[in-house]
């Protein structure tokens, strides 16, 4: 991703993505996004929270809303996606473990790719399966990303996005996690002006 003009207009959003020490499925990170008193970071992270629950309504399929409309082909995703709110979690943490902060607080979605569908079949089926295979691959969970904002015993705010519902056989949908970053990387960035 190259940015040609983040320096010269302000707000590079390199500033606080950190994509040097990801975890696991993780595929990207938005860190160092604030840090204060206890008072006002608890309203930060709910501020936050409430931005990415909004964010993530852009990608809700039409069929899926109540708002005639509302596609999440607008956004450019090619696979259309459920959106499933994370319930928000504490965590009683101590001291952090060899430097590193633990996650205090979390709140964040969803995004579950659907399996989509052309003509009332799958998209990806191979036309000489046989029943069997059919069956086999209905089974196999479409994957997604979950956003999750993070509250760390440090008292900074992150953002961290992951890889879930990922299981043997799962085709890693790379172009709409693509597109599902470039927009939560311009969601973080107008959220952070805001601050």
């Amino acid at each position: 991703h190259v940015n040609l003009f983040g320096n010269f207009f302000g707000d590079n959003t390199k500033d606080y993505e950190d994509q040097e020490d990801l975890q696991g499925d993780e595929i990207a990170r938005f860190s160092n996004l604030s840090s204060g008193s206890d008072d006002d970071l608890h309203v930060k992270f709910d501020s936050l929270s409430i931005m990415i629950s909004e964010w993530s309504r852009l990608f809700i399929d039409e069929e899926d809303s109540e708002v005639p409309g509302n596609a999440g082909k607008r956004t450019g995703l090619t696979t259309p996606v459920t959106v499933v709110p994370l319930v928000k979690q504490s965590f009683d943490v101590g001291d952090a473990v060899g430097g590193v902060a633990a996650v205090a607080e979390l709140s964040g979605v969803q995004l579950l790719f659907k399996k989509p569908k052309v003509g009332g079949r799958s998209a990806y089926k191979d036309k000489d399966e046989d029943e069997d295979k059919e069956s086999k691959k209905e089974t196999i969970k479409e994957g997604g990303v979950e956003v999750q904002v993070q509250q760390l015993s440090n008292g900074e705010l992150q953002v961290s996005a992951m890889r879930c519902e990922i299981e043997e056989g799962t085709m890693v949908k790379e172009m709409s996690e693509q597109t599902i970053l470039g927009s939560l990387r311009e969601a973080i960035r107008a959220w952070r002006k805001e601050q």
